[in-house]
């Protein structure tokens, strides 16, 4: 049940990660708009509560 639970934040993470990317070459889709919102909310709410728990 560890290697599962470890396997999700990475895969949290990662997908944070290349969210990140797509806003920045401005290559975000609408299913992002959705979901994050706009960059801002995303940077602000999302991004900053992902990098916080980066080892």
């Amino acid at each position: 049940m560890t290697d599962y639970r470890l396997e999700q934040v990475a895969d949290y993470l990662c997908t944070i990660e290349l969210a990140l990317a797509k806003y920045e070459t401005k290559e975000d889709g609408e299913t992002y708009n959705k979901f994050f919102g706009d960059i801002g909310s995303f940077k602000r709410n999302w991004l900053k509560q992902a990098r916080s728990k980066r080892i």
